[in-house]
């Protein structure tokens, strides 16, 4: 009987031979297509676009910006629709080191569902500090920012951020502080907000609701952007590669594919990396446990339409996911199903 790892290197060495043949059939083709006539017309088939793509995630994320007018030199509290609360200190807000007064304008997103995250090109890959990527499981990630006269603001003192309230029974504890940069290639890295060379934790605070007891996360940011409160996404057992084989005109360029952790509501890994002589998606990090159960994700964007698969798995050793068609849907349409999943 055939191992798994015999299958593998078996479809590995059919990929490549599959691939060749497509170039020399599209080469013939074209040499076919070159030889007829010019008065012809030839159907064209809409191609994915990943610059249409990017666009959309760019879109998202500007729309989910929330603003708040804050006096400068007082200081406040805003409050997302989501629930998230930042507080800043008075003379707060700077430029090149120097207090600033008048009003400001503070921009906040907050994402805290696992459609948000892809839909925003925000997954939860974290990076070690030895540059080895994990997922990471979130209770929130936020971009905060501020602006006086369309001139971006600094922070110069510490602010303080408290996540949504959520259901006490329902709370991961242990949430650390992780910073990204506005690069959606960006991975999220562990923290230290007040330069002592330790990573920051998130302090968890509870209280008590009309609906019963609740808690929340806070901690302090000493910089604008992107923060996110994580943990990471531990697993025992062994562990092993994955690789998704997406249709061919499909590539790293102008589609997104992701590893959604059944069970985990907020970890959602981007799979990253592209081998280019199987030309399949795979992470770097040969770290997805055998045995987990996931959902893999695979977004486009063609002749203007969002198009999408979903496939649920149970990871095996050298695991192959073969995703052979995408279908047209809305973005609303997708977040329910992203959202619904297990």
């Amino acid at each position: 009987m055939k191992t798994q790892k015999q299958n593998f290197t078996n479809f590995y060495s059919s990929k490549v031979m599959s691939r060749i043949l497509k170039n020399v059939v599209g080469l013939s083709l074209l040499v076919l297509f070159a030889s007829c006539s010019n008065n012809k017309e030839v159907d064209f088939v809409p191609q994915p676009d990943g610059a249409a793509l990017n666009q959309r995630f760019n879109d998202n994320r500007e729309d989910a910006q929330q603003e708040f007018i804050v006096d400068a030199a007082t200081g406040g509290i805003i409050t997302g629709t989501q629930g998230t609360q930042v507080t800043f200190q008075p003379n707060s807000f700077g430029l090149n080191g120097t207090p600033v007064t008048g009003n400001v304008t503070v921009k906040l997103i907050e994402i805290y569902d696992k459609a948000s995250m892809l839909l925003k090109d925000k997954s939860t890959l974290g990076m070690r500090a030895n540059g080895d990527k994990e997922a990471l499981k979130s209770a929130g990630e936020f971009h905060i920012s501020a602006l006086q006269s369309d001139v971006e603001m600094e922070l110069l003192e510490m602010a303080s951020v408290q996540s949504r309230p959520v259901d006490f029974a329902d709370l991961d504890g242990g949430m650390q502080i992780f910073r990204g940069d506005d690069d959606t290639d960006g991975d999220w890295v562990e923290a230290d907000e007040d330069g002592n060379g330790e990573n920051d934790d998130a302090e968890i605070r509870d209280g008590q609701g009309a609906d019963g007891e609740f808690a929340t996360y806070n901690y302090n940011i000493g910089d604008f952007g992107w923060t996110n409160l994580d943990k990471w996404y531990s697993f025992t057992g062994p562990k092993t590669e994955i690789f998704v084989d997406v249709p061919a005109e499909f590539n790293q360029d102008n589609c997104a594919v992701y590893l959604s952790y059944d069970g985990e509501p907020t970890a959602l890994a981007r799979m990253d990396t592209w081998n280019t002589t199987v030309e399949m998606f795979t992470e770097h990090y040969g770290l997805i446990p055998v045995g987990l159960e996931v959902h893999i994700i695979m977004v486009a964007e063609i002749d203007g339409q969002l198009n999408y698969a979903i496939q649920g798995t149970t990871i095996v050793e050298d695991h192959i996911e073969v995703i052979t068609s995408l279908s047209p849907i809305t973005q609303s349409a997708l977040e329910t199903l992203i959202n619904g999943l297990p």
